[in-house]
């Protein structure tokens, strides 16, 4: 009976998926679903306060942060200063104005660690200029997404704060083991990139010559956005404040900036804060609605049920890791990040740590790349979307420009997997 409650739970999630109905009520409804179907009737006055201490979480407090401080860099005109360092760092080389939009995205994940943020902001100000200068619009919003979805691999990201959180693995420690990880994808796309670029001879001629004194003179007028991941980073891995007061402390010197250099009046931060607000608005109900199920999945020992699965399909830990990147992208690509965070993380956790023998952090950070996928690849592909409605390019034209750019990420993958120590080593 607890099988049959479990898996009626999960077919249900699915099916209000499917017909469009909104994730936290979708979840919800299927947590709900196994406790009936379980015959566990004593869980049901439980489920709000479950939910609430789902959210009751002084750590949690970065997330609306993080999302703020994005918001608040691309207000004072910060995002267009990284946008022009890293055209003078690459903007020569062959197809220069794609890769200085995937080095910028990358700038910008390491200050605002939201994927929403990301993708928006450069569809409005990069897919025009790149349309002009020779790309077809498909391929330009393709890379955008593409280059957006670092924002969650990139520390500060909301995922690592999420699955360590979760699994009871030191957001800090997480920062720092996904720091060499997050060179090699941005490496990696931008090598994909060059590759078809090239090939395909899109694009024209880049009329950027590299200047080192140009591109330090970028760099100083790009001074304040740089100076956003050393407060985060540098203050959480000293020790100076928690990952929550880095965010607060991000707040601050992002609105500083705007009010001294006058980019951020009154009017313009009521709208910031609109705007964080609206994205947070709709992740923490979700967060709630996971943290149900989670609870609801760990009370009926489902992650036991999981671990003695895998076991009876095999023990070698190389077809167990194809089997777990195999079920974290199909569920990624029908499910949002949060519920696949907090749902399904726990549930191979133990099989990875203690069938494979991941370290905790390892398995954190490749869990969170295999996500990855699932920004990319309909039909949820949220970063699909948010490029679509920014640039009202069809998804599935989007979708198919976006494969070179998957190659990318899964030898990302691979790499992660098979090297620990890239994760490891500066731990």
């Amino acid at each position: 009976m607890l099988e049959t409650g479990i898996l009626i739970g999960v077919i249900l999630m699915f099916i209000l998926f499917f017909i469009g109905a909104p994730v936290f009520i979708s979840i919800g409804i299927a947590s709900v679903a196994m406790i009936v179907f379980s015959g566990s009737y004593e869980l049901l006055p439980n489920i709000g306060q479950c939910s609430f201490e789902g959210l009751n979480s002084f750590t949690f407090l970065a997330i609306p942060l993080y999302i703020l401080t994005g918001d608040i860099i691309s207000e004072t005109g910060v995002t267009e200063a990284l946008l022009e360092f890293a055209d003078a760092l690459v903007g020569s080389i062959k197809g220069g104005l794609s890769a200085s939009v995937i080095v910028a995205c990358s700038f910008f994940a390491a200050i605002s660690g939201s994927v929403a943020s990301d993708a928006a902001v450069f569809s409005r100000l990069t897919i025009p200029q790149m349309e002009k200068r020779g790309y077809p619009k498909a391929y330009a919003g393709a890379l955008v997404a593409a280059g957006g979805s670092t924002a969650v691999l990139i520390p500060p990201s909301v995922g690592y704060i999420l699955i360590g959180s979760a699994l009871g693995v030191s957001v800090g420690d997480l920062f720092i083991a996904t720091i060499f990880p997050g060179i090699l994808v941005v490496v990696m796309l931008l090598i994909v990139n060059y590759i078809y670029v090239s090939v395909t001879k899109i694009g024209d001629a880049s009329d950027t010559v590299f200047s080192f004194s140009n591109m330090c003179k970028k760099f100083w007028a790009a001074k304040i956005g740089f100076a956003f991941p050393i407060i985060i980073l540098g203050g959480i891995y000293s020790g100076i404040f928690t990952p929550s007061e880095a965010g607060a402390i991000a707040v601050a010197v992002g609105t500083l900036h705007g009010l001294i250099t006058r980019k951020l009046t009154i009017k313009s931060y009521i709208g910031v804060l609109r705007s964080s607000a609206m994205i947070c608005g709709i992740v923490m109900p979700i967060m709630a609605a996971a943290y149900l199920m989670g609870q609801t999945m760990t009370y009926f020992e489902t992650q036991k049920l999981v671990f003695e699965m895998f076991l009876s399909i095999t023990t070698n830990k190389y077809l167990l890791m194809t089997i777990i990147f195999t079920l974290v992208v199909i569920f990624g690509m029908f499910i949002d990040l949060v519920p696949n965070i907090l749902i399904l993380g726990p549930l191979l956790f133990p099989v990875a740590t203690k069938v494979i023998g991941m370290a905790p952090e390892h398995f954190c950070v490749w869990f969170m790349f295999t996500l990855a996928f699932g920004f990319i690849t309909p039909p949820y592909g949220f970063n699909l979307f948010v490029v679509s409605g920014a640039s009202d390019i069809p998804v599935m034209a989007l979708a198919r420009k976006m494969v070179p750019f998957l190659v990318a990420f899964f030898i990302t993958n691979i790499i992660i997997a098979l090297w620990p120590g890239l994760s490891l080593w500066i731990l």
